[in-house]
């Protein structure tokens, strides 16, 4: 990206931040009257990407289909296709909405998808550390199950809340899970959002969200077909203890450990 570009680009960011933070107080207080004081975590708010056409707000979620997701809804809210690089930032969050989208904001159903940790943290860690930049950020860890359990070490070292894509879940969700409208499992991805899209009288487009979910090109890791050979016993243990919130919270059972090997 060209000087030029970048500046035009920061400026336009800053001012989406300004004029989110003049909107911050109503959207706040739209949210505690939807949902009670206290209850959502104000922190995670921006990650609501509302669809006002179609009157969904998704809670994004990374490395939960989150990029398919976002294809899917915003394919449904056009009628047009596009890459996820490109559109991933196009809907508005909570902090974007004029007033009249907030003062409608009960109108909303929001959702979200979520994933059993030992399926997560592993998908993240083979996606970004085949990238140079993140291996030169946070370290050189090798695509191996030994590597992997080096990882998780360093993550209860304190790398777990460095990044996003490994970061426990509900700290990214603005919502506990039963006061979303939606609640997609990344398991069953395809045909729970099947069932929510067709609640609110709309239907997936063809072939969206199969078993390598467009938009994730590029991503596919296949962690749920590699758990065996990168959990250990000792690896999953460790998992479990990271992620207990995200178990207890989320309704997967840490005693399903994929890990059988010392």
């Amino acid at each position: 990206m060209a000087g030029a570009e970048k500046e035009q680009t920061g400026l336009a960011l800053l001012g989406r931040n300004l004029a989110g933070l003049a909107r911050a107080p109503r959207a706040l207080t739209a949210v505690r009257a939807r949902y009670g004081h206290g209850v959502a975590r104000k922190a995670a708010l921006r990650r609501l990407a509302f669809y006002p056409r179609l009157g969904l707000a998704f809670n994004r979620v990374k490395k939960n289909a989150n990029s398919a997701l976002v294809l899917v809804l915003h394919e449904l809210e056009t009628g047009e296709s596009g890459q996820a690089a490109r559109i991933k930032d196009a809907a508005p969050n909570l902090f974007d909405l004029p007033a009249a989208e907030i003062a409608r904001l009960n109108d909303y159903a929001v959702f979200v998808s979520v994933r059993n940790p030992y399926s997560r943290v592993l998908s993240a860690f083979l996606d970004k550390f085949r990238f140079a930049e993140y291996r030169r950020q946070y370290g050189d860890f090798p695509l191996t199950p030994e590597g992997f359990g080096v990882f998780l070490d360093w993550l209860e070292q304190g790398g777990l809340a460095r990044d996003a894509h490994w970061d426990r879940q509900v700290k990214l969700m603005a919502l506990p899970l039963d006061s979303y409208d939606g609640v997609l499992r990344f398991e069953t991805l395809q045909s729970d959002a099947r069932t929510f899209f067709a609640s609110r009288g709309l239907a997936l487009p063809d072939g969206a969200l199969g078993s390598e979910h467009r938009g994730d090109s590029g991503k596919e890791t296949g962690a749920d077909r590699q758990l065996a050979a990168y959990y250990t016993a000792g690896r999953a243990a460790l998992v479990a203890r990271l992620y207990a919130e995200d178990f207890g919270a989320l309704g997967y059972d840490p005693a399903q450990a994929p890990g059988d090997r010392p």
